[in-house]
């Protein structure tokens, strides 16, 4: 069984996080692009040998990015 990662923003706005199964991480706001950069590297490296693991948590961040924007 796959969980989906979940992106949710904070109350006030200033934070978002991430969560997957037991394993979460609370960054600021201004940290999203940064975020975003460091899980498209991990898919795309090895040649994307690691896709599978962090596609759906790249999808979850652009899509709480779009929200956001």
């Amino acid at each position: 069984m796959t969980v989906e990662p979940v992106v949710e923003a904070s109350e006030d706005g200033q934070s978002f996080t991430i969560t997957k199964s037991a394993w979460s991480g609370t960054y600021p706001i201004d940290a999203l692009p940064r975020q975003l950069k460091f899980y498209r590297q991990l898919r795309d490296r090895k040649n994307g040998a690691y896709a599978q693991h962090y596609q759906p948590t790249v999808e979850a961040l652009e899509e709480f990015a779009r929200r956001k924007a």
